[in-house]
């Protein structure tokens, strides 16, 4: 009978029958030199020379550390993180093979994947805080992309887990609150702990490897089809629209609220129908919050323009999820049509509740770093994201330039660039 490890060789041969060497040593060269010297870099240990003086403190460090590591844990659990699309589900995952084989190769990814990262953030963290020893950070950055793998694999084999993870990632956002009041513990400490975690985790997550419900595999796969469509493309809306698809599925079902003998004119029911939109979906109340709460972080524990820079970046990416009836109605011809309404009526009842959240956004910058900073936060962040809204449609066969590293599409990063562009102009404006 043939075996999971039969199958994969089977297909490993398969993959290298369909490319020449000098196919693979042009996909893979580009990235593999990149990685070599990114882990030169890191291995090496040594400051680039661009920072001078420590940015953030110690402690502030690790809180930021802590909060990267709950956000890869939410984005971890969201799209599985062991998933696969439906065929090799239903080919190969439903065959008589052992689970465990065929799943252990996507495992074993993640955690390589997640434990670089941890050691890419842990030596980014140390240079920013001025650590002169960073090889135990370096462990604790890798013990906690590993655990973070671990976690989301256990919320994926058992319902306790799973319903015990956002308990988890609030604790971590918490603790990372207090981290930022109190001294940072020790770096060897704190590297023993979580190494000894990893690996006692880990093994309970690959010996329950094989328990993983067939549902679970496939409830990621949209959103890792949608991932890397996006990533080809250089467009974040595929990501954007499946993660709609699923707050709209979760919220589907709403009690009809009739509105006999009031009527209201044509503006101000577009408004309303705006704000029982993000209602209904608390994605844009979750951003909102988190990025003010970054803010103010931020401003104190950071330099002034870094404050104003964080807020510019929040303010754009709030506004953004405030404007998807803009977008919606831009992006519907028929609907504008069937309003009777002109497309500047339309397009202001639709700009009030992004125009709302660039005030708030741009009322805490001013407050907490300058009112300057507040008029080019609030600003800025409107007329990048009403850019990026009211562009055309995306042109991919554009002007590209080949070199060594492969094609770069640059006509795709300029219509890119279009809305986000004016934050670098924003960034300019924050010097004055």
């Amino acid at each position: 009978m043939t075996s999971a490890a039969d199958l994969h060789r089977e297909l490993r041969r398969r993959r290298r029958g369909t490319e020449s060497a000098v196919e693979q040593v042009s996909i893979w060269g580009g990235g593999a030199l990149s990685t070599v010297a990114v882990a030169l870099w890191v291995l090496s240990g040594r400051g680039t020379g661009f920072t001078l003086d420590p940015v953030l403190s110690a402690s502030a460090s690790t809180s930021v550390g802590i909060v990267l590591a709950a956000a890869a844990l939410h984005v971890l659990r969201v799209v599985g993180p062991i998933g696969t699309d439906a065929a090799t589900t239903h080919w190969l995952v439903s065959a008589p093979l052992d689970r465990h084989t065929l799943l252990r190769g996507r495992v074993l990814a993640w955690t390589g994947a997640l434990v670089a990262l941890g050691v890419l953030v842990a030596r980014l963290l140390a240079l920013i805080a001025g650590a002169t020893s960073w090889w135990p950070l370096a462990v604790v950055g890798a013990a906690t992309g590993a655990l973070v793998v671990v976690l989301a694999v256990l919320g994926q084999q058992s319902r306790r887990w799973s319903s015990a993870l956002p308990m988890i990632e609030l604790g971590t956002v918490v603790s990372a609150g207090v981290a930022t009041l109190a001294p940072p513990p020790p770096a060897v400490a704190c590297a023993t702990v979580l190494a000894v975690a990893a690996v006692i985790g880990w093994w309970a997550a690959d010996s329950r490897l094989g328990r993983i419900r067939r549902t679970s595999l496939t409830s990621g796969a949209d959103l890792l089809a949608a991932g890397s469509a996006g990533l080809s493309f250089l467009d974040v809306g595929f990501l954007v629209s499946a993660l709609e698809t699923r707050a709209h599925r979760r919220r589907g079902a709403v009690r009809p609220r009739g509105r006999a003998g009031r009527s209201v004119g044509p503006v101000r029911a577009l408004v309303r129908s705006d704000l029982m939109r993000h209602r209904r979906n608390t994605m844009l109340p979750a951003v909102l919050v988190t990025g003010l709460g970054v803010v103010l972080a931020a401003s104190a524990v950071s330099m002034p323009y870094w404050a104003g820079v964080v807020g510019l970046l929040v303010g754009y990416v709030a506004t953004s999820a405030a404007s998807i009836g803009f977008r919606d109605m831009l992006a519907d011809r028929s609907l504008r049509f069937s309003l009777a309404l002109p497309d500047r009526t339309m397009a202001g009842a639709f700009l009030v509740v992004p125009s709302l959240v660039a005030l708030t956004v741009a009322v805490t910058v001013a407050a907490a770093v300058s009112w300057w900073a507040g008029i080019v936060v609030g600003s800025t962040s409107l007329v990048a994201v009403v850019r990026s809204r009211t562009a055309p449609p995306r042109v991919y066969d554009g002007l590209a330039v080949v070199t060594m590293f492969g094609t770069v599409p640059v006509d795709v990063i300029r219509q890119v660039l279009r809305g986000p562009g004016l934050l670098l102009v924003g960034a300019v404006l924050l010097l004055l």
